[in-house]
């Protein structure tokens, strides 16, 4: 962990005070045109369908502004039974099909309940949105707070779920709609249901203007009703038909099958992929959720290992197509200062809104010229997300042990994280406070609270704050750089997976002692590797997280790799060792001797020492004189870890007792170069 616990916390006060993102509210109406004419060349840039008169969607990626969605009117629901028994019957299709098989609802959850209210959809297969399904929408924004809900309070969060849906206890909800999705063979019947649908739009706006007065005082005989699908009486109780017919309002007809597929209705699939800046060249994202919507009709999936991504359902006309870097291995969140609830919410991407043909939907995450652009936390929530989707692969060959699922990493270009991380596991430890004295000293009630609530929702936090000199550098944001700092938390993760929690709180407090004993100097945040009491734990875990986060660095990238820095020292690929990575580079060139080096206490170069099997004292004047050779492997190395291990010095003695005491006196000895 290069920064920790409290970190996180001093990270979330200037979270408040300088926002990372800034926030614009447009008004629908000049506005709205300078906004179109920005990015009218735009790859995402496609008309979008939420109904008559929708505006187009514009992705602004390249900028650090968030712009609200604006709503217009209310528009007619196709999927409310009347309408949808409606098309069944005008396409000659028994109208009783058009059952209730759906609610449209929304929940308005206080902070405290928001995360567990998506984690109980999360289970049941359903999404939450921000925005109201059913309105025009004159400006399509990055999000949307309900007018009559203050900025710092969660939104209304709308959701479609079945008729057994059982509602939350103590979060507020409505049902705003009983209503009928067709089955997927019927998108003729929706196509239908969205004509009527317009149809009554265009009556209710020149009702609006005082044009029109429906008449709605209809009489019939005893015994009938009106029907205001047919427009006529009908008997209260129709008549019973033979099987294979239906009562249509007038006579017993025979049912007829589906129609033919609407025109247009395709089933959306595509490419999700990142820019990978090492390779030079786009990867798929990995298991990456991806969710199709059109008006209540909604589909969820998850991209392959190579990105590509079907949907199950079919999608007449435009479709929108989100990415959300979730699945249940972890969800990449971003810190934020405005609207602080969204941070408890999985990054997510409107890649499109499409239309025609639906089976190359295909989106690249890239990254921006503008630093802190919008696009620049959706490309880096995209690497880490394969991040931790590579690190379980390497777990399973190199036997290292897996991270816990259910991870909730943040991303951040906070200074105080930089381009390290912090894996605290708050959320797994069930860590819910903060400390009194920091909260009374440093914050207000109101944000102690708000950071007491994000804190139990944290596991790991990855910085991708690159700088030259005091200037953020988007050439040095790089993918490399954020994966080696992601396996090296994620190596974190497993130990508490392996180890458990006493163990790792012992080793999380261990280091929150010593980065506020050092908040004034240079040893933050590991210490000057004197406490006996804290030293220890701390160059055992860190030692075995800087290694692992290195040499899977390398498996994955080897000559690929990015210049790296250690102890005021840059390695580079072929430098100082021919044919070594810049990673391995850094590792075989550690020094334990290089004082001016606040943390060479660390050894990380130990374990790539007893893995090697060259000495580079004697090949190249190395700094370690490395006489064990090619024995060990990382599987060896993991297994002697145990939970009641807290130094190197007896991690040294288990390791040598599981292994035969092989080459002790070399294994000791290199223990002892490097201080243990």
């Amino acid at each position: 962990m290069r920064n920790i616990a409290i970190y996180f916390s001093v990270l979330l006060l200037c979270s408040f005070i300088v926002f990372s993102c800034q926030k614009m509210e447009l008004k629908p109406s000049a506005d709205i045109g300078d906004q179109t004419t920005l990015s009218k060349n735009s790859a995402r840039l496609m008309a979008s369908g939420g109904g008559t008169g929708s505006a187009d969607f514009i992705p602004h990626d390249e900028d650090s502004i968030e712009r609200e969605t604006i709503l217009g009117y209310q528009l007619t629901n196709p999927y409310l039974i009347n309408n949808m028994m409606q098309a069944y019957g005008n396409l000659g299709l028994n109208p009783a099909k058009a059952v209730v098989n759906n609610l449209y609802v929304r929940f308005l959850p206080s902070t405290n309940q928001l995360a567990a209210l998506d984690s109980i959809m999360d289970a049941q297969g359903l999404e939450l949105f921000d925005t109201p399904v059913d309105y025009q929408v004159l400006y399509e924004g990055d999000y949307y707070q309900d007018p009559s809900i203050p900025d710092s309070l969660p939104t209304w969060q709308y959701a479609v779920v079945p008729p057994s849906f059982q509602f939350p206890s103590g979060i507020p909800h409505q049902t705003l709609a009983s209503i009928h999705i067709p089955a997927d063979n019927y998108t003729a019947v929706e196509t239908e249901a969205e004509r009527l649908a317009a149809i009554q739009d265009s009556v209710n706006q020149t009702s609006l203007n005082g044009t029109v007065t429906p008449n709605t005082d209809f009489q019939c005989a005893p015994g009938y009703e009106w029907d205001p699908i047919l427009g006529h009486c009908v008997p209260v109780t129709p008549p019973v038909c033979g099987s294979g017919y239906y009562w249509n309002g007038e006579q017993c007809v025979q049912e007829m099958p589906p129609p033919p597929p609407a025109a247009d209705a395709a089933i959306p699939g595509g490419y999700i992929l990142v820019h990978d800046t090492n390779l030079g060249t786009d990867v798929g994202v990995r298991k990456a959720r991806v969710v199709a919507r059109r008006w209540f009709k909604i589909d969820r999936v998850y991209t392959d290992n190579y990105g590509h991504f079907l949907c199950n359902k079919k999608f007449k006309h435009k479709v929108r197509i989100n990415v959300k870097f979730k699945n249940d291995d972890a969800q990449i969140r971003n810190i934020r200062g405005a609207s602080f609830w969204q941070m408890l919410f999985p990054v997510k991407v409107t890649s499109g809104i499409f239309s025609g043909d639906k089976s190359s939907v295909n989106f690249t995450f890239n990254q921006f010229s503008d630093y802190k652009a919008k696009g620049n936390i959706y490309w880096t929530a995209a690497t880490v997300h394969n991040a931790v989707q590579e690190y379980r692969d390497f777990a399973a060959t190199e036997h290292i042990g897996l991270p816990p699922q259910g991870l909730k990493i943040f991303i951040s270009k906070n200074g105080l994280v930089g381009g390290g991380g912090s894996t605290p596991m708050f959320a797994k430890r069930v860590i819910n406070n903060i400390s009194t004295a920091f909260a009374t000293s440093y914050l207000s009630p109101l944000v102690a609270a708000v950071i007491a609530v994000v804190k139990s929702q944290l596991d790991m936090v990855i910085g991708y704050k690159y700088t030259t000199g005091s200037s953020l550098d988007i050439t040095q944001l790089l993918s490399d750089r954020i994966k080696e700092t992601t396996y090296h938390e994620l190596t974190h993760s497993a130990h508490y997976a392996s180890l458990g929690n006493t163990w790792y709180t012992t080793f999380v407090t261990a280091e929150e002692y010593e980065i506020v004993a050092n908040l004034s100097s240079g040893y933050s945040p590991y210490g000057d590797g004197t406490n006996s009491t804290f030293s220890p734990i701390i160059a055992l875990g860190e030692s075995w997280a800087y290694y692992m986060g290195h040499y899977l660095a390398n498996k994955r990238y080897g000559s690929n790799s990015s210049t790296q820095n250690e102890q005021g020292i840059y390695y580079y690929n072929g430098y100082p060792l021919s044919g070594f990575s810049s990673h391995l580079n850094l590792l075989e060139d550690f020094s334990p001797y290089r004082l001016p080096d606040p943390f060479h206490w660390i050894p990380q170069g130990l374990f790539y020492d007893m893995m090697d099997a060259r000495n580079e004292q004697k090949l190249t004047g190395g700094p370690v004189d490395d006489n064990v050779s090619d024995y060990y492997t990382n599987q060896k190395f993991f297994n002697a870890f145990s939970s009641s291990i807290t130094t190197l010095g007896s991690y040294k003695t288990n390791l040598l007792n599981q292994n035969g005491n092989n080459q002790s006196p070399q294994v000791t000895s290199l223990f002892s170069q490097y201080g243990y």
